[in-house]
């Protein structure tokens, strides 16, 4: 027999806080995670959220929706089970073959987070953790679509052709075609993927009015040694998001994680004229012939890394920093003394974020 719908939502709901939690919990341990202490991280996480999902899935299961919800609550359902399948493989993932079970949890995790935000407007808990707090008074503004908009918005993936290699974007949903959008580009660490980088970026774009494009390399990672090969792909899709939303060109950003960030630099000391800046983070450094161009040396850049770095150790960074202002180049140096070399959600909303928004645009765009 269907539960009635005023119970059906009070279960959904008390459900909903759980997950929020969960969504929140998972995501910073993701943001601390080091490869030198995965015993304690699991730990932590385990301590945080204890046995979660047994108990939600047997509600579940005895859980009839009530007529017209039955959609929604096999949409629930898959979400909750990707997210558990996230949770169970970041703890069950040994010392010796840890990094696999991470990338299987991560990409879970994206699977999960990508299913709740198509029913976000169904979960009235759960909608808030897509903006930054600041933002919540406007929730109902930032899901309003333009009249004059005849664009697709929210979240896309695109597959690879001829041309570029596959790529998400992110474009508000209260996108408006009569005013210019702010571009970030951003770039995933080596061995990861556009969708799953994307979320990094989601509620910093959807809370302040920016269009996000996150490319997936053509190889395994970014093609370093020949940085024509991905910077060819990443400017094809430039264009064609040109030819389809009104992109202001003088607030082109790039900044990337890891080979991500190291890739940021190379696009952003290559193709000068197109960037306003660029936010490289726990990048590798900057090979020496990146930096001939004179246009170069006026682009601002941002570069943070962590202090305990287990990638690319903190003193890189610090070189690197120092090569570019010794040849005059313009930036500015964030070391962050506990972080290692993870995901960069909070680094995003709270550090590069503000620092795109404060950057005068691009002069003669």
């Amino acid at each position: 027999m269907a539960t009635s719908a005023a119970p059906y939502r009070t279960t959904i709901g008390q459900q909903e806080e759980k997950i929020a939690h969960f969504l929140r919990t998972f995501e910073a341990q993701q943001e601390k995670i080091h490869l030198a202490k995965i015993h304690e991280s699991k730990q932590a996480l385990f301590d945080a959220l204890g046995d979660l999902f047994p108990p939600l899935n047997a509600e579940l299961e005895g859980l009839t929706p009530p007529a017209g919800e039955e959609k929604f609550h096999q949409q629930w359902k898959d979400a909750v089970a990707s997210l558990e399948d996230a949770y169970t493989s970041f703890l069950s993932g040994s010392a010796g073959n840890f990094m696999a079970a991470y990338f299987q949890s991560r990409h879970a995790f994206s699977q999960g987070k990508y299913q709740l935000y198509s029913m976000r407007t169904q979960l009235p808990t759960v909608h808030k953790y897509w903006v930054l707090p600041e933002a919540a008074a406007r929730l109902a503004e930032l899901e309003t679509p333009a009249s004059a908009n005849q664009a697709t918005t929210g979240v896309l993936h695109r597959p690879v052709s001829d041309q570029h290699g596959e790529y998400s974007l992110y474009v508000p949903e209260h996108y408006d075609p009569n005013r210019r959008w702010p571009l970030i580009i951003a770039l995933h660490g080596g061995h990861g993927r556009g969708d799953d980088y994307l979320l990094t970026w989601l509620r910093s774009a959807k809370s302040n009015g920016y269009i996000v494009l996150s490319p997936k390399s053509l190889s395994n990672t970014w093609s370093l040694m020949q940085p024509s090969i991905d910077i060819r792909s990443i400017l094809t899709m430039v264009e064609e998001l040109m030819d389809e939303y009104t992109i202001d060109t003088s607030r082109i950003f790039a900044s990337g994680l890891s080979d991500g960030g190291t890739f940021s630099y190379a696009i952003g000391l290559h193709c000068p004229k197109l960037f306003a800046g660029i936010a490289p983070i726990a990048a590798s450094g900057v090979f020496p012939g990146w930096i001939g161009s004179p246009d170069a040396k006026r682009l601002p850049m941002y570069v943070v890394h962590g202090g305990q770095d287990f990638i690319f150790p903190v003193a890189m960074a610090r070189a690197t920093t120092n090569q570019l202002i010794e040849n005059g180049f313009n930036v500015i140096y964030k070391e962050l003394p506990e972080w290692g070399h993870a995901c960069t959600y909070s680094i995003n909303e709270t550090m590069v974020l503000p620092w795109f928004d404060n950057l005068p645009s691009r002069p003669g765009a």
